[in-house]
């Protein structure tokens, strides 16, 4: 039932990172799942083990990403990853 109520909370839902990137929107290192989780807990208030998020593309440039969390075997949830520059001037 828990596991249930998370998925709830956080399907759909945008997390935000901005990060410094080339001229060309490569990442200077890619958004790992320890980040993700760490970001959950910041902008959502939510505790999502990284091992609970299954990362089919590896995060590397500006854009936007769609990332599967797996809290349970028969529950998942879908939530968007939203890159963006950070802002160096």
């Amino acid at each position: 039932k828990e596991f249930k109520e998370t998925a709830v909370k956080i399907n759909n839902k945008t997390l935000k990172f901005n990060r410094e990137a080339k001229d060309n929107g490569d990442l200077f290192g890619s958004i790992k799942p320890k980040e993700i989780s760490s970001a959950f807990i910041d902008q959502l208030k939510i505790e999502v083990n990284p091992a609970e998020i299954n990362l089919t593309q590896s995060i590397d440039k500006i854009g936007k990403y769609k990332v599967e969390i797996n809290l349970h075997a028969e529950v998942n949830a879908t939530i968007n990853i939203l890159v963006d520059k950070t802002d160096t001037k």
